[in-house]
């Protein structure tokens, strides 16, 4: 006599609703870390056990608790055998990371208690806190990995993307956070007179371009960008990192505002193109020229500035071209027939 051995289903891809549901969660994580991280810069912070933590690890508890509930519908509807096979396609990182992220909770409790409250840049390189980014780095990818997975329209709308497209505007947010010495809109570029401190300026005019650009390579590499995009990147990275000196810095928000709308404005001219024409790639080469000519035209108005044609010019035209050169090598490969 035989015996039937039910085979567990393969996995299905959970939708849309549930990927906001998680962005939402991380959303409220990285809130947290951003006003934590105003606290540091202001000397706010003197122990762990603080309300901004309070915010940061709540945000953290919930996108665990919300993992764990995905994955286990997943076991009990679909007869999967193991939990790991219950783990929604492109949530397998973000269960490490919620594993990653816990362990360095731990660590970072026991090392403020031990060492103290480390601040500046050695708060950001600190061991721990590094361990805490690796983990948040593989919860919030997990939507954008399961859109790219399941979607498989060429021209979604943004309302389709806007899961997957949160969840890299966060991923981008986070590596901003963690390079915030090194965005330049936080910067006093009046003040950088002597050739270190200029030298220093265009190294962070280019880090910051490339956290600015690369979001939107990464959408037109898979996708026809959904008008919208690269505004709401811009903004979202804007908001979040005037946060850090309580919106002190507002005018990058509207910098960023007016430019994302500019970019919007020639991809959606060019849209029906492949992603691999010229055309982008002059695009991506205007936006950062755009983006440092209304900062340097903000300086020169309402600050000094002291730099030579030659400085202000060619750091816009060097970031273009750092920029041109990312969208040549990111752009998608036409393989055609012989």
């Amino acid at each position: 006599m035989s015996v039937l051995v039910p085979v567990p289903q393969s996995k299905t891809n959970i939708g849309n609703f549930k990927h906001t549901i998680t962005m939402l969660m991380g959303m409220w994580l990285i809130i947290g870390l951003f006003i934590d991280g105003f606290a540091h810069n202001h000397g706010a912070v003197e122990t762990f056990f603080t309300p901004w933590h309070a915010i940061l690890y709540s945000g953290y508890l919930a996108c665990a608790v919300w993992i764990f509930y995905l994955t286990y519908q997943n076991k009990s509807k679909a007869n999967h055998a193991t939990w790991v096979q219950a783990i929604p396609t492109g949530y397998e990182l973000g269960v490490a990371g919620v594993i990653i992220f816990f362990l360095g909770g731990l660590g970072d409790m026991y090392w403020h208690t031990v060492f103290g409250i480390e601040k500046n840049i050695e708060a950001l390189l600190s061991p721990t806190h590094l361990i805490l980014l690796t983990g948040a780095l593989m919860i919030l990818t997990s939507p954008y990995r399961a859109i790219s997975h399941a979607e498989d329209k060429v021209s979604p709308s943004f309302r389709q993307l806007l899961p997957a497209l949160t969840s890299i505007a966060l991923t981008f947010a986070v590596m901003a956070f963690f390079l915030m010495y090194a965005w330049s809109f936080r910067q006093n570029l009046w003040m950088a007179r002597e050739e270190d401190a200029v030298a220093r300026a265009v190294v962070d005019f280019l880090i910051t371009t490339m956290l600015l650009v690369l979001p939107v390579m990464l959408v037109i590499r898979r996708w026809k960008l959904p008008f919208g995009t690269a505004t709401y990147f811009f903004v979202f990275q804007a908001v979040l990192m005037a946060i850090l000196d309580g919106f002190s810095q507002y005018g990058s928000i509207v910098i960023l505002l007016i430019s994302g709308i500019a970019a919007d404005l020639m991809f959606r001219s060019i849209k029906q193109r492949e992603a691999s024409d010229w055309r982008y790639k002059v695009v991506f080469f205007l936006i950062p020229v755009l983006i440092w000519g209304l900062y340097f035209a903000d300086l020169s108005i309402y600050h000094t500035l002291d730099w030579a044609p030659e400085l202000w010019g060619g750091t816009m035209f060097i970031c273009g071209l750092c920029s041109l050169g990312l969208s040549i090598l990111t752009a998608p490969i036409v393989h055609r027939k012989s």
